[in-house]
């Protein structure tokens, strides 16, 4: 527990300082924060359960040490973002709707959520909202510890077989299954009214809905003995009233102590650390990287002209920086790597448009070094329905998706998807660029096969063939001339204020058609 307190505050300080240089050195409205799926990888994945890899946390610190040094550099060179080019537009589309299905799947779970859907060991989720007397819940065991001794003895007197299953089993997993008595849990209710009254009030154009929504619910759960409330015995979700005696302390001292000044680079000349490295860069580059890109469409629709033709926006190789420099940061304090959450996009949706939006978020971190104890009574049934809702209108990123292209619909459907399901966003990108590049290598063979048995009768060469395969090359690049000049049929890329407009016009256009269509019929009749 100790431990616990000093990383607590080391995340708070790491997301302070960094999101702080989002404000005033990018001056975008993002905030910086260790990333949960890469911290769920560093903790269970690399350093292992209470130690037990190969890595341990020292080690660890220093891989996230160097991996933000070579983030750095990538950033500052600009090839991190010549690399985000080639990045298909499709899938770059269903990166933010993959990214809402992702935050929507949070929002609705039991841990960071109003626990509207749980574990289920036939089909992995199911419907939830039970009360903790029909809760069962999971436990993983490994092959190794599934042992009669691990979980029977003999008593000594009587001879009669004891359970001691605890000692191979370990803590019990957040999740659980509902043995009965789905969704009468009064938590998931209030969590359920919370999202309602946030719709109403952003339907009404009431300013800061989200905020109002949080606040409505944090009060009631804060109020004692009552089947909602987040405080004391009575409360359902276990540990109330810890929470409370933890609550009623105010404000605490931060202390670092433990956590900071860790790293140890002996392992990085192992092959354990060396593959820790390598996880953390790739898996750090996909998921920080698209989750920016995403939230700097997401500002784009609100103001015009902020993401140009090749998907840049100002200020984009300040904003990669301060993310290197916040892992570096963070692994000097203790914790893993940090990158632009997919959260900000609330703050967006609220009307955040400059560094100020970030400067506030910054500010709320540090205050939270101190008043830890009032911010940790805020329930996840608070914050859930808010997750979900900002999950809800991310997903109008789909429309920017031809559909009708089966290139471009499997491969961003496995994008948006995957996200979820897999629990990262870096592995739901991974899928779908894999199956994009997949039907990249198969479009291709076919076309070079029908070129060379004549079927195009001289009309597209190899060369053509090579030029309409590696276009999305040529374009990061800045070589469109030569696709102009020598591919026929070469279309330039479009803003995405002009597809969005596009398919506007489109829909408005078959609208007309069938408009002129019915009054034909009417006059017919």
């Amino acid at each position: 527990m100790d431990f616990k307190n000093h990383a607590i505050a080391s995340t708070c300080i790491v997301s302070m300082i960094s999101t702080f240089l989002m404000a005033v050195v990018a001056r975008m409205p993002l905030a910086v924060a260790p990333a949960m799926g890469l911290n769920a990888y560093f903790t269970y994945n690399v350093v292992g359960y209470l130690g037990s890899d190969n890595v341990s946390y020292s080690q660890a610190l220093a891989a996230v040490f160097v991996e933000g040094l070579i983030f750095l550099f990538l950033s500052i060179t600009g090839i991190r973002g010549r690399l985000m080019e080639l990045v298909p537009k499709n899938i770059m589309y269903a990166t933010g709707a993959g990214i809402g299905c992702y935050l929507a799947f949070i929002g609705l779970q039991h841990a960071e959520g109003i626990a509207l859907i749980t574990f289920d060991p036939s089909n992995l989720v199911t419907i939830g909202g039970c009360p903790p007397d029909e809760r069962e819940y999971m436990y993983s065991i490994s092959n190794d510890a599934l042992t009669f001794e691990n979980i029977c003895e003999v008593a000594n007197i009587s001879g009669v077989l004891k359970w001691v299953g605890a000692n191979a089993m370990g803590p019990p997993s957040p999740n659980y299954r509902c043995s009965g008595k789905q969704v009468t849990s009064a938590t998931t209710w209030l969590g359920i009214m919370t999202g309602g009254l946030m719709v109403s009030l952003m339907m009404k154009e009431v300013k800061a809905p989200i905020l109002l929504g949080i606040l409505f619910c944090t009060f009631i759960s804060w109020i004692p003995n009552h089947a909602a409330t987040f405080f004391g015995e009575s409360s359902m979700h276990p540990g109330g009233q810890e929470r409370y005696d933890y609550f009623r302390k105010g404000a605490l001292a931060p202390d670092i102590s433990r956590t900071a000044g860790q790293l140890d680079f002996t392992a990085l000349d192992t092959s354990s650390g060396g593959v820790a490295l390598i996880t953390f860069l790739y898996l750090d580059f996909l998921d920080a990287t698209t989750t920016m890109y995403a939230m700097a469409r997401l500002l784009a629709e609100d103001v015009h002209g902020f993401v140009n033709e090749k998907g840049k926006w100002k200020r984009q190789l300040l904003t990669m920086c301060v993310d290197g420099v916040g892992i570096v940061i963070g692994s000097l304090l203790g914790t893993s790597p940090v990158q632009v959450f997919a959260e900000s996009a609330v703050g967006i949706r609220e009307g955040g448009r400059t560094g100020i939006t970030a400067f506030v978020v910054a500010c709320g971190f540090g205050i939270s070094m101190f008043l830890s104890p009032i911010f940790a009574s805020i329930p996840p049934f608070a914050t859930g329905p808010a997750i979900v809702l900002v999950g809800a209108m991310m997903m109008e990123h789909c429309r920017y998706v031809h559909w009708a292209d089966i290139r471009q619909a499997v491969p961003a459907f496995l994008t948006i998807v995957l996200m979820p399901l897999t629990n990262s966003i870096a592995y739901g990108l991974i899928c779908g660029l894999g199956f994009t590049i997949f039907l990249w290598c198969m479009d291709t063979i076919f076309e070079v096969v029908l070129v060379l048995t004549g079927r195009y009768k001289g009309q597209k060469t190899l060369y053509h063939v090579w030029l309409d395969s590696m276009s999305q090359v040529y374009i990061a690049l800045g070589k469109e001339e030569t696709l102009r000049r020598d591919l026929p049929g070469f279309e330039p890329v479009e803003v995405l204020e002009v597809e969005a407009d596009s398919h506007l016009q489109e829909a408005a256009a078959d609208e007309a058609r069938l408009m002129q269509l019915a009054q034909e019929r009417a006059r017919q009749g």
